[in-house]
């Protein structure tokens, strides 16, 4: 029998983080099922959390793998088994990666709020780990990619694109840009805090190459939608929501093969290193809340170290003279 979770009355102050009336037992409940545990958490971070939606995909795998587990009963060993299946079934590691982290920020969040007394089965997994994917693609290949973009269907492609690439923006940062957000004579770009993962207002500034997009999304604005806010809307005035699928067409035209639409962030992380820009600036244009964040860029720049060592060279010259 499922856990009855008692809802708050009009009277009662929420808690901070839970939403939906769902009052959280004082302890787990010996039979709380996975589906309520789920449901609970989600509930609970869904009026914060931007990417909520796939978290609940994830969680509702997950869910359906293990059936009707009781909470307290699921252990490592099932998650082995859990990592093993989908490897059989052709997911690669990362992903599976992924799965596992959005499990243990339920045991996280239910520890943290609830300070409910609970394992985490997540921990220990050897390759469950905070080392994240880093693909970026080289100036000739982005050229490649922007010229099979232009050659698809969809007008707003290419922008975004070349706007992601000059950035650094996430995907739901530039597609939720309203016009209002540029400052023309300054040259800076303002994404919103309702935007940013973080939750905080950043400050990005435009070099000629975003500009150049900007004023092109603007003359297609005033040909076809005069009243739209946003940079990248349709003809009809409303605004894009997703361009996976002709991200990957384009992708797959040029060539380019494991690369994602996040991608793009991480190719103008990676050039600016490349050209010797300092981590930290790159953090601040990223909206990293850490230079630790950063720092999975620092090899892509080993001419820094290379000056570094020369150094030595210099003081032994002038000690020999």
């Amino acid at each position: 029998m499922g856990v009855q979770l008692e809802l708050f009355g009009d009277d009662l102050p929420v808690p901070p983080l839970e939403t939906a009336g769902l009052r959280p037992p004082a302890e787990i409940p010996a039979e709380m099922l996975l589906e309520e545990f789920f449901h609970l958490y989600i509930e609970a971070v869904r009026h914060r959390l931007k990417s909520v939606y796939y978290k609940e995909r994830c969680l509702i795998r997950l869910q359906r793998f293990f059936g009707n587990c009781l909470v307290l009963d699921l252990a490592k060993s099932d998650l082995m088994r859990y990592i093993e299946s989908e490897r059989k079934n052709g997911k690669m590691l990362s992903s599976i990666s992924i799965d596992l982290l959005n499990l243990s920020s339920v045991y996280t969040h239910v520890q943290k709020y609830y300070a409910w007394d609970l394992q985490n089965p997540v921990r220990g997994i050897p390759f469950v780990a905070s080392q994240k994917r880093v693909r970026y693609i080289e100036r000739e290949e982005a050229m490649r990619l922007l010229e099979c973009a232009r050659s698809t269907r969809n007008e707003t492609l290419a922008d975004f694109i070349e706007l992601a690439l000059n950035t650094g923006c996430r995907k739901g940062e530039l597609l939720q840009l309203c016009f209002q957000d540029i400052d023309w004579k300054r040259n800076i770009l303002t994404l919103n805090s309702r935007t940013t993962k973080s939750g905080n207002t950043r400050y990005i500034p435009i070099n000629q190459g975003a500009r150049s997009v900007f004023e092109r999304r603007d003359r297609y604005r005033q040909k076809h939608c005069p009243d739209s806010p946003w940079v990248f809307c349709k003809k009809s005035g409303e605004r894009y929501r997703a361009i996976n699928w002709i991200f990957e067409k384009a992708a797959t035209l040029a060539g380019i093969k494991n690369f994602h639409i996040h991608d793009l962030r991480h190719t103008f992380a990676s050039w600016l290193v490349s050209e010797g820009v300092e981590l930290a600036k790159i953090r601040d244009l990223l909206g990293h809340s850490s230079i630790k964040m950063t720092e999975r860029y620092a090899h892509l720049a080993p001419n820094r170290l290379h000056d570094a060592v020369n150094v030595l060279d210099n003081l032994n010259r002038r000690k020999k003279k």
